[in-house]
């Protein structure tokens, strides 16, 4: 079984790193946040997830890496120009909450996966699952971010509510947006942002090569 990593403190480390020496600028303009608020923002959930919110018997939500990013995801959502940017980051929230929730049926929490080359704890799929759902059905670097981190939030508290009969019984807890150590919520809304920046640069390189070739 492969070694187990907080991810999530990792994934904002480095995050304060990049954004600090100006490697995320493109990225941040995108989200129309500013280098020193994202600096704020990091800093504060890296230091918010040493801190679990019991929400619930038997629920609870960490305030760096479920609770900060949710509001993120909310500001995104309210301060869309346009009602159709909501709409489809609504969309794009509940295709991911289904998603992320399907592989949660198929690979419970804090299990291995018995993939075919090593063993991985369920909360990298559902994170990997979420950021790139998220981004397929959000496209945008802002509506992506939203849509990660709102849709494995939402696939949690479904699940909950599914366990609560079974929790009770077999003493089961959910830790909403896979708590402080994995940071599931949060390096989900990472990967969608990352990947819409790789595929976006990409689209403009290969667009750049076709108008070089017709001139």
């Amino acid at each position: 079984m492969c070694a187990i990593v907080p991810i999530g403190p990792i994934t904002l480390t480095i995050l304060l790193v990049l954004i600090s020496f100006g490697l995320a600028e493109q990225a941040l303009g995108r989200l129309r946040v500013t280098r020193r608020q994202a600096l704020l923002l990091v800093g504060a959930m890296l230091a918010g997830s040493l801190f679990d919110l019991d929400l619930a018997p038997g629920l609870s939500i960490n305030l760096g890496g479920g609770v900060l990013p949710c509001v993120v995801a909310a500001g995104l959502f309210a301060t869309a120009e346009r009602p159709y940017e909501s709409a489809r980051a609504l969309t794009a929230t509940l295709v991911t909450a289904g998603a992320v929730y399907l592989v949660g049926r198929l690979f419970p929490p804090g299990e291995p996966t018995e993939l075919n080359l090593f063993y991985l704890d369920a909360q990298y799929l559902y994170g990997v699952t979420a950021g790139l759902v998220g981004f397929t059905a959000g496209r945008s670097h802002r509506t992506a971010f939203a849509a990660a981190v709102l849709g494995v939030i939402l696939a949690d508290l479904t699940h909950y509510i599914g366990y609560i009969r079974e929790g009770a019984e077999r003493g089961l807890f959910v830790h909403a947006g896979g708590g402080g150590f994995w940071g599931t919520a949060m390096v989900a809304g990472v990967l969608a942002v990352l990947t819409a920046e790789i595929i976006g640069e990409t689209g403009q390189v290969l667009k750049a090569g076709q108008v070089g070739r017709d001139e």
